[in-house]
C-alpha cells in the first residue's frame, strides 16, 4: 500500500512567509510596548508635576517669606486665598490612588504632598470656624472669593490737603457720610501700611466702604515716608492729621468725641504709637495742633517692639532700617521707645483692639501677645483677638477668614466707641 502524504497548510506556504509574519508580529509588539511605555513615562511625569506644585505651594504658604519681591507677592496671595491648595491636592490625592500599583514611588510622593497641601488648605477654615463661633459670627464660606482689598493709587476726587509739612503737602482721603442737620457721625482716621517706606491713602478702600456702611465716615492719611524721614516724624504727622481732622469736625459733620484711628501693619504701629503719645512733648506733631486725642485705636499686625522686630527680622539686614529709626538701638534708645507701643502703656492709653495672624510672617505674632499682655497687666481696656492661620495683610483677601472675624470684632469695638460720648 503506497502512503500519500498531504502538504499541510504550513508547508504550503512559501519559504520566505515564516520570517515575514514574525516580523510583522514583533514590530505590533514593539509598538504596544512603545505606546505602553509613552504611557509610562506621562503617568509619571504627570504625578511629579502634581506633587511639585503642591510642594511648591506649601513652601509658599510654610516656610519664611522669600527675598524676592515677586516672590513675596505670590507667597502673600497664595497664603490669603488659601482655599486654592484644595484643587491641586485633590487632583495629587486622586492621581497617586489610581497610579499607586503601576508607579508607588511617584505616586506616593504625589499623595504625601497633596495630603500636606490639603492639611494647610483645610486647617484654617476648621481652626477659623471656632475662632468666628466664639466671637459670634459664623464664617460665611460663600463669601471667601468676594474680592481683592487694595487699591493701586488713591482716588484724587477725594484728595484733600491737611497741612504743609517741610516741603511736602500732607494729604488724605474723605470718606464722609453726607451732612444732615443735628447729626454728627463718629469717624475713623485710617493710617495705610508698607514698610514705613511705602504705600498710599485710600490703599484699602474696602474697609472705608465698610466703615462707611456701619455710618462712620473715614479720613484715609498719607504720612512721609522713610528714609527721607524717621519713624517720630511719621508719628507726629499722624497726630497733625488727627489733629486737623478734629479742627475741621463741625465742616464734615463728624463727632471729635467719637474719633477712632485704625491702620494695618506700619500704619497699625504708626496709630497705636500716635495714640500712647497724645501730650508727649517729645513726639510732638508736625504740624500746629490743638488736640489729636482719639476715642479709640485699632491695629492690624502692627509692630508693637521695633527693637525685638528688627533684631529677630529680615530688617536687621535693611539698610533703611538705621535711617527709620535715627540710628541703632543702643545709639538712639529713646526713639526705639518711643515707636515701640509694647514699651508706652499706661493705665490711661486710649480703648484697644489689636488683630494679628497667628501665622504672621513679617510681624511675629509675638509682638500683637506682648502688647496684649501689658495692656491687661496695667488694667488698660484692650481687646485682643488672634486670627489662626491667618498671615500678614490676610485682609486683602477682602472675603477670608481672617477678614471675615476681624470685620466681626471690629464692628463690636466701633459699636462700644461709637455709643459713648
Amino acid at each position: 500500500m503506497t502512503t500519500v502524504m498531504t502538504p499541510t497548510i504550513a508547508a504550503q506556504r512559501s519559504p520566505g512567509s515564516a520570517p515575514s509574519d514574525s516580523r510583522r508580529r514583533g514590530s505590533r509588539n514593539d509598538r504596544k510596548r512603545s505606546g505602553v511605555s509613552c504611557v509610562a513615562h506621562l503617568s509619571r511625569g504627570l504625578l511629579a508635576f502634581v506633587a511639585l506644585l503642591n510642594a511648591a505651594l506649601v513652601v509658599l504658604v510654610a516656610s519664611p517669606l522669600p527675598r524676592i519681591p515677586l516672590l513675596v507677592l505670590v507667597a502673600a496671595a497664595v497664603t490669603s486665598w488659601g482655599l486654592v491648595l484644595v484643587p491641586s491636592a485633590v487632583i495629587g490625592l486622586v492621581a497617586g490612588v489610581l497610579a499607586g500599583r503601576r508607579h508607588p514611588w511617584c505616586a506616593g510622593l504625589a499623595v504625601l504632598t497633596a495630603f500636606i497641601a490639603l492639611v494647610y488648605g483645610v486647617m484654617p477654615y476648621a481652626v477659623a470656624y471656632r475662632t468666628a463661633e466664639e466671637n459670634g459670627q459664623p464664617l460665611a464660606p460663600a463669601a471667601y472669593f468676594t474680592g481683592v482689598n487694595y487699591a493701586k493709587a488713591p482716588d484724587g476726587e477725594r484728595t484733600r490737603r491737611y497741612a504743609r509739612i517741610g516741603e511736602r503737602r500732607g494729604k488724605l482721603d474723605l470718606w464722609t457720610l453726607p451732612k444732615r442737620d443735628g447729626v454728627r457721625h463718629p469717624a475713623v482716621v485710617w493710617v495705610h501700611g508698607g514698610g514705613w517706606n511705602k504705600g498710599h491713602r485710600s490703599q484699602s478702600p474696602a474697609w472705608n466702604r465698610w466703615f462707611n456702611a456701619r455710618g462712620w465716615s473715614v479720613f484715609d492719611i498719607d504720612y512721609r515716608l522713610a528714609p527721607r524721614v524717621t519713624q517720630l516724624d511719621q508719628i507726629g504727622d499722624v497726630k497733625c492729621a488727627v489733629g486737623w481732622v478734629r479742627r475741621h469736625a463741625r465742616v464734615y459733620g463728624i463727632d471729635p468725641d467719637r474719633l477712632v484711628l485704625a491702620g494695618s501693619s506700619a500704619g497699625g504701629n504708626l496709630a497705636l504709637s500716635a495714640a500712647y503719645t497724645e501730650g508727649d512733648d517729645r513726639v510732638p506733631a508736625s504740624c500746629a495742633v490743638r488736640d489729636s486725642s482719639v476715642a479709640g485705636v485699632i491695629s492690624l499686625y502692627g509692630p508693637t517692639d521695633m527693637g525685638r522686630l528688627i533684631a529677630g527680622t529680615a530688617l536687621r539686614g535693611d539698610p533703611m532700617i538705621p535711617r527709620l529709626m535715627g540710628g541703632s538701638a543702643k545709639a538712639v534708645p529713646a526713639r526705639y521707645l518711643l515707636g515701640s507701643p509694647a514699651k508706652l502703656v499706661r493705665t490711661d492709653v486710649p480703648p484697644t483692639l489689636l488683630l494679628h495672624g497667628s501665622a504672621d510672617r513679617a510681624v511675629p505674632v509675638a509682638q500683637a501677645r506682648e502688647l496684649a499682655r501689658r495692656l491687661d497687666a496695667a488694667g488698660a481696656p484692650a481687646t485682643y483677638v488672634e486670627l489662626p492661620w491667618a498671615d500678614h495683610c490676610f485682609d486683602v483677601n477682602w472675603g477670608g477668614w481672617g477678614s471675615q472675624i476681624a470685620r466681626t470684632a471690629i464692628s463690636r469695638f466701633l459699636d462700644i466707641r461709637g455709643t459713648s460720648i
